[in-house]
Order: structure tokens, then C-alpha cells, then sequence
């Protein structure tokens, strides 16, 4: 039975930032009790410590989603179409459906909105050799489709103590185009998710918003703009 995260929908940001959690830290085994084999690909229990920091000056980072799967999964690739669950969580920062993919073993989710300047951290376990790739991802509120993250970090070589460090790109879904007037999130209130495609269908780097002081209409101020990098993930084996 496959397990699902409790959505953070686009149109209650402004409850989230008052404090609304979507799952604090949980870990969810997706295919557990679908896997009859699931005992054979076991090794002893790996412990890390994830911590993402928000780079922005004022772009709230939607809950971010954490995913143990195999080695030949990426969630994304730049020139590539972004999958439904990309685009659901780019456009209205729900990551449920990545939580769903069948190449997930392990799923983590923030606790919440991610406020610029601050961090978060998770502990996340490993237990299956072939799921020891870990992808981070979370959407950029105040933009169409805006997101970030790295996909496929490969945990395995990580020794006791030792740790990783990333810094990571902002990437447009290209599935919503950015006309800085519909956003989702708290600056605009507008429309999150929707299925219809308006853009180039291709996942490319974020060209950056327009405010109101170069763009008639945007709903965004000039402290929402950004330049990379956007977020800071450190990755250290506990156990």
C-alpha cells in the first residue's frame, strides 16, 4: 500500500508560515508493504543528517522533499520534460507526488515553509543497498514554477563523520509560464497547480523574476528576485 503525504496545497502559505506543518521530520517506507522480497536487498541501518538552508533574500522555500531511491533515478534532468511531480510541486509546492514515484523507497518532507536565511534539518535512515541515492527538492513560493534542489546524490562511499556540501541552482519547470502576476504564493495568493502547459516543457535554469519596478503587473517586489545560488545542502553520516 503506498503511503502519501499530507499535500501543502498553494493557497495556504499564509497558514503554513503561521505555522502549520505538513510532516515534521516523518519517514514514510513507500514500498513496504507492497515489496514481497523486501528483506533481501537490507543492509544494516545508515543514519545521516540533512540540512537545507534557504540562500534568498525573500523567497520562501516550499516543505522540502526528501527521497531515498535507486541509483539510476534522477528526478529531473535540465533539457528534459519535467514529470507530473515536479511539476506539481513547481507550481503549487506540493511534494506528495514525488513521495509517490515507484523508484522511492524512503520519503521526508519539511516542516513546513522554509523562511529565507533559515535552515532545517532531518536525520534519514537508510536500510536498502539499492536505495541509496538521496534527492532534495523544493519550490521557490513567490515565482510560477520556480524550484530547486540536486537529484541523485550518491550516499553510499560516505564514510562515519564525514560530510558533502552543496549549493544548488534555481531551475524553471517550464510548464508555467512566468508572467510574475499568478504566483502562489504569499506576495500574489494566486493560482497554484494547474495541468495546462504554457511554457517551453522543458526543465532549464531560472532566468530570475521581474518585480513591479521593471515589470507593470508583477506582484513581486524587488527583494524577491535571486540570483544562484538559492539553497545550501549539508549531507553528514552519523551512523
Amino acid at each position: 500500500m503506498k503511503t502519501q503525504f499530507k499535500p501543502a496545497h498553494s493557497l495556504v502559505w499564509l497558514s503554513l508560515i503561521a505555522g502549520m506543518s505538513v510532516l515534521s521530520g516523518c519517514s514514510i517506507d513507500i514500498n513496504g508493504d507492497d515489496d514481497d522480497d523486501k528483506d533481501k536487498d537490507m543492509h544494516e541501518s545508515y543514519h545521516y543528517q540533512v540540512t537545507v538552508t534557504n540562500l534568498t533574500q525573500a523567497q520562501p522555500l516550499s516543505p522540502v522533499s526528501l527521497t531515498l531511491h535507486n541509483a539510476s533515478t534522477k528526478l529531473w534532468m535540465p533539457g528534459e520534460m519535467a514529470s507530473s511531480a515536479i511539476e506539481v510541486m513547481a507550481e503549487g509546492g506540493d511534494n506528495s507526488k514525488i513521495a509517490e514515484l515507484s523508484a522511492v523507497k524512503m520519503a521526508y518532507s519539511g516542516d513546513g515553509i522554509l523562511m529565507p536565511g533559515h535552515s532545517q534539518s532531518w536525520m534519514i535512515e537508510s536500510m536498502y543497498e539499492n536505495y541509496m541515492h538521496l534527492s532534495v527538492a523544493t519550490m521557490l513560493v513567490n515565482t510560477n514554477d520556480a524550484f530547486t534542489g540536486k537529484t541523485g546524490i550518491d550516499l553510499s562511499n560516505l564514510e562515519v563523520g564525514m560530510s558533502m556540501h552543496y549549493t544548488t541552482m534555481a531551475y524553471d519547470a517550464g510548464t508555467e509560464a512566468n508572467d510574475e502576476i499568478n504566483l502562489p504564493g504569499p506576495a500574489a495568493g494566486g493560482e497554484g497547480y494547474n495541468s495546462t502547459r504554457n511554457d517551453v516543457d522543458r526543465v532549464h535554469i531560472h532566468p530570475g523574476v521581474l518585480s513591479n519596478a521593471e515589470l507593470t503587473g508583477s506582484m513581486l517586489s524587488p527583494e524577491h528576485k535571486f540570483d544562484n545560488p538559492v539553497t545550501k545542502i549539508s549531507i553528514t553520516r552519523m551512523q
